[in-house]
C-alpha cells in the first residue's frame, strides 16, 4: 500500500523522507522561472494525487516549496535556497575576500563592500572604508535589499541565467516600492546593460549623488557574492569607473580562483 505521506516509525519514516527529497530534487531540475505543474510533478514522482498534495502542503508550510498564487504551479522555496547558500558559503567567503577588500579600499580610497545572495535578497557581509575623507555609507554590514538593488546586488542578479533573473524579478516586484526609481522593467534593462558593460553600475538609485560599481564572484561556476565600490559621483567619471571596474574584476577573479 502506498505511503500516505505522514511520517511514521521505522522504514515508513525513511520512505517519507526519501519521497520528500525526491520531490525537492525534481523541482530543482525544473525551470526556475516557470516552475512545475502539479500534474507534471505527479507524473515524475509516481505518487498519487492525495499523497503528493500532502507532501507539498508540508513542504510549503516549512518554506521548502512555494505555490504560485491562484495556480497549481510549484517552485523551490526560500528555505531550500537559503540552505543551499549556507552550504556554498562553507569556505567562508568573508575570510577569503577580506584581503581583496583591503587592497581595493587602499587603491581607490573609497568604500568597498562584499555582498552575498540570501534567497531573493543581497546581504552586505563585509565593508572596508578607504582614506578619502568623504565616506559613502549606503549600507552597513547586515543590510539586506532585494536582488538588483545596489551595484553589488545588481552584479549578482545579472550573473544568473535568464530564467533565474525572471524568477527573481517576478518574486520581488512587490518589494520595490521603497525604491521609486526602480521597477521590474528598469531592473531588467539594468541587467542587460551590466552584461554588455561587464560590470554593474548604480548611478545614484539608492542615494542621490552616490554611485556604485559591482562585479560578481563565483563558486563552482555559480554567482555567490559580489565586490562593489561606492563613491561620490564627482569621483566616478567614465575613466575612473573603468579603472575601478578593472580592479574589481581582477580581485573578483582572484577570489573565484581561490574558492575553486
Amino acid at each position: 500500500m502506498e505511503d500516505n505521506g505522514t511520517p511514521r516509525a521505522g522504514g515508513d519514516t525513511v520512505q517519507s523522507v526519501r519521497r520528500a527529497l525526491e520531490i525537492l530534487r525534481i523541482l530543482s531540475y525544473s525551470s526556475s522561472s516557470s516552475g512545475m505543474r502539479f500534474s507534471d510533478l505527479q507524473a515524475q514522482s509516481g505518487l498519487s494525487k492525495g499523497t503528493l498534495h500532502r507532501f507539498l502542503k508540508t513542504l510549503s508550510a516549512e518554506g521548502f516549496v512555494e505555490q504560485a498564487a491562484g495556480s497549481r504551479v510549484y517552485y523551490l522555496g526560500l528555505e531550500f535556497l537559503s540552505m543551499g547558500e549556507r552550504a556554498s558559503n562553507r569556505l567562508d567567503i568573508q575570510a577569503v575576500t577580506r584581503p581583496a577588500l583591503e587592497r581595493l579600499a587602499h587603491s581607490t580610497g573609497d568604500t568597498v563592500m562584499l555582498t552575498i545572495r540570501s534567497g531573493l535578497d543581497a546581504v552586505c557581509i563585509d565593508r572596508k572604508e578607504g582614506s578619502f575623507p568623504v565616506k559613502v555609507l549606503t549600507q552597513n554590514i547586515g543590510t539586506r535589499r532585494p536582488l538588483g538593488v545596489g551595484s553589488g546586488s545588481l552584479a549578482l542578479l545579472a550573473a544568473f541565467d535568464d530564467g533565474e533573473v525572471e524568477n527573481v524579478l517576478r518574486r520581488i516586484q512587490g518589494r520595490l516600492q521603497p525604491y521609486p526609481s526602480l521597477d521590474v522593467e528598469k531592473l531588467r534593462a539594468m541587467v542587460a546593460d551590466t552584461r554588455e558593460r561587464g560590470y554593474a553600475f548604480n548611478p545614484g538609485h539608492l542615494l542621490k549623488g552616490m554611485y556604485g560599481i559591482g562585479v560578481a564572484i563565483y563558486l563552482a561556476r555559480q554567482p555567490v557574492a559580489a565586490l562593489s565600490v561606492a563613491a561620490h559621483y564627482g569621483r566616478m567619471g567614465p575613466e575612473r569607473r573603468r579603472a575601478i571596474a578593472a580592479a574589481l574584476k581582477r580581485e573578483a577573479d582572484g577570489v573565484t580562483e581561490e574558492l575553486g
